[in-house]
């Protein structure tokens, strides 16, 4: 498997397969650690599933995914399953519009995220207490995956800054997208 890429580079991985004429099978684990699998022949897509959902349903789900580890089978054995036949331009179509830009290529600013939302009655700069990092890294853990347990414990150790400087350098550490960030600052609410 390959690292964890972002949907927007998994979607592009998809597009360049279907324009090299691969066949074969790609498969992966999302961040959700649910196993998914879409099969080419000659570029075209004839299998998608994720779990035990087939066809549209699996894209559906799919289309979901934040990021995910991926690995390629070449030439690998396809099972098509029966019923419903798959066009491959609708498929690209449905991943493509859930990707963040045009390009499918993600560069994201960590440090253009706005600012989270502030309740009126509290200070600019809430201080570092136990309670605080405890929910810092329980959003972590939550939006980033488990590796962001360790980031916080290395990020939250001697924070640099107030919380809001802490949990921009957790999301830049995992590697998050906009969107992920984005969430993780509104799951933490009044820093």
């Amino acid at each position: 498997m390959s690292n964890w890429i972002l949907y927007d580079d998994f979607v592009e991985m998809v597009r360049n397969r279907h324009h090299g004429a691969f066949s074969g099978l790609i498969t992966g684990l999302s961040d959700d650690n649910h196993s998914f699998q879409i099969g080419f022949d000659r570029g075209q897509i004839v299998l998608l599933s994720y779990r035990i959902k087939k066809g549209m349903a699996a894209l559906h789900l799919i289309t979901q995914i934040d990021r995910a580890k991926i690995s390629e089978h070449p030439n690998g054995d396809i099972i098509k399953t029966q019923g419903e036949v798959l066009d491959t331009s609708m498929v690209l179509s449905q991943l493509t519009a859930h990707t963040l830009d045009e390009t499918t290529t993600i560069t994201t600013d960590i440090n253009s995220q706005p600012a989270p939302r502030k309740a009126s009655n509290k200070s600019t700069k809430r201080p570092f207490d136990a309670k605080l990092k405890r929910t810092i890294e329980s959003a972590a853990v939550h939006h980033f995956g488990p590796i962001a347990a360790l980031v916080c414990e290395e990020c939250l150790a001697n924070p640099r800054g107030d919380a809001r400087t802490a949990m921009l350098e957790i999301a830049q550490e995992v590697g998050a997208s906009e969107s992920d960030t984005r969430a993780f600052f509104h799951s933490v609410s009044g820093i």
